[in-house]
C-alpha cells in the first residue's frame, strides 16, 4: 500500500518522541499504567483506531511554545496503527498505545519527558531547555487500507481537477498565448540568449524565482528575494543552480525545458504537477501545485 504520510523529518520527530517510554505529569493530563501522558480536549464515542487502520487529521507538533510542524487546515494522512515504516519499533510503545486511544472526532494533546527522552538519546532536540514536548491530534477520519486507497483516488482525482482549473485560470488573466510543449510545460521566452547551449549531459547554471500560481514565492537563487519573501536560511550559498542538463537532477519538467536554451535565455516556465512534484507536497510547496519559475541561463559548460 501506498504510504502518503507525514514529511520525514516529521515522523523521524514523532516516532523519536512515541517510541519512548513516558515518565512525568503535567497539570491537566492524565498518565496511563505506562506513563503516557495525555490530555482530551474533545472524546467522542466513535470506534477507536485498531491496527492497520490509517489515520487522517491535522497535526501540531510543539516544544514548549514553540510550533515545531502542522498541516491546520490541510488534513492528510498522519499514522497507520502498528507499522508507520517502523515495523517493530511500535509494537508495545507509547506511539501504539497512543494511537489506539483514537477515533474520528477526537482531540488530544500527548506529552513527552524531555529530560526522560534523552536517558535513551542524548542528542535527542539538540540543545532544546524546554521540559517537555507536544503534539496535539485531531482525527477527521480512520480508514481501512482498502477504504483508503479508494480514498486516494478520489483526492488524486479531484486534486488534479482543481489544480488544471486554477491552471487554466493563470493562463487567461496573464494572457498567455503560447502552446504548451509535449510534457505540458509552458516555456514563455522573454529574451532569447546567444551564448553556448544547454544541449543534454552539459551543466547549465541557472538564476531562478520559483512560486505557485497565487504568486507565493517558495524557492529562489538571489539571497534579496529570499529576505524580501521571509525566505531567508544563514548559511545557504544563494547562488545559480547548477545540474547536468536532461539527468533527472530536477524536476521532469523543468529539465526538459531546458535543453537547448542558450546563455543568456530569459524564461518563465509554468510547469503542471505531472511533471513537478506530483501528489507528493514538499516545504512550501503543496501536493498538486502547478510551479512558476522565471529563470535565467547564466552558465553551460
Amino acid at each position: 500500500m501506498r504510504k502518503i504520510l507525514l514529511t520525514a523529518t516529521a515522523l523521524l520527530i514523532i516516532a523519536s518522541v512515541l517510541t519512548s517510554c513516558g515518565r512525568g505529569d503535567i497539570k491537566g493530563f492524565r498518565k496511563t499504567n505506562s506513563g503516557l501522558n495525555y490530555n482530551f480536549h474533545v472524546k467522542t464515542n466513535s470506534p477507536k483506531a485498531q491496527l492497520g487502520e490509517i489515520i487522517i487529521g491535522e497535526i501540531w507538533m510543539y516544544a514548549g511554545d514553540e510550533l515545531l510542524f502542522t498541516n491546520e487546515g490541510n488534513p492528510m494522512p498522519l499514522f497507520q496503527v502498528g507499522d508507520l515504516m517502523y515495523d517493530g519499533a511500535m509494537k508495545d510503545s507509547l506511539l501504539l498505545e497512543a494511537l489506539l486511544m483514537i477515533g474520528v472526532g477526537d482531540s488530544v494533546t500527548f506529552a513527552y519527558n524531555l529530560n526522560m527522552l534523552r536517558e535513551n538519546n542524548p542528542h535527542i532536540w539538540g540543545e532544546r531547555d524546554e521540559d517537555f514536548i507536544f503534539h496535539t491530534i485531531k482525527v477527521e477520519r480512520v480508514y481501512t487500507e482498502d477504504e483508503f486507497e479508494i480514498w486516494m483516488a478520489g483526492e488524486q482525482i479531484r486534486a488534479e481537477a482543481e489544480e488544471a482549473a486554477k491552471l487554466a485560470v493563470f493562463i487567461s488573466e496573464q494572457g498567455i498565448t503560447a502552446k504548451p510543449n509535449a510534457d505540458g510545460v509552458y516555456v514563455i521566452v522573454e529574451r532569447r540568449g546567444t551564448g553556448a547551449q544547454a544541449t543534454r549531459g552539459k551543466t547549465i547554471g541557472i538564476n531562478y524565482i520559483g512560486r505557485l500560481v497565487d504568486g507565493t514565492v517558495f524557492d529562489t537563487s538571489f539571497e534579496t528575494v529570499a529576505r524580501e519573501e521571509g525566505l531567508f536560511a544563514p548559511g545557504r550559498p544563494y547562488e545559480p543552480l547548477a545540474f547536468p542538463v536532461g539527468a533527472g537532477n530536477v524536476i521532469p519538467g523543468m529539465d526538459n525545458a531546458l535543453v537547448d536554451m542558450r546563455v543568456g535565455t530569459k524564461a518563465r516556465l509554468i510547469i503542471p504537477s505531472n511533471v513537478g512534484y506530483g501528489g507528493h507536497a514538499v516545504p512550501g510547496i503543496p501536493a498538486f501545485s502547478t510551479l512558476i519559475f522565471d529563470i535565467e541561463v547564466v552558465s553551460v559548460r
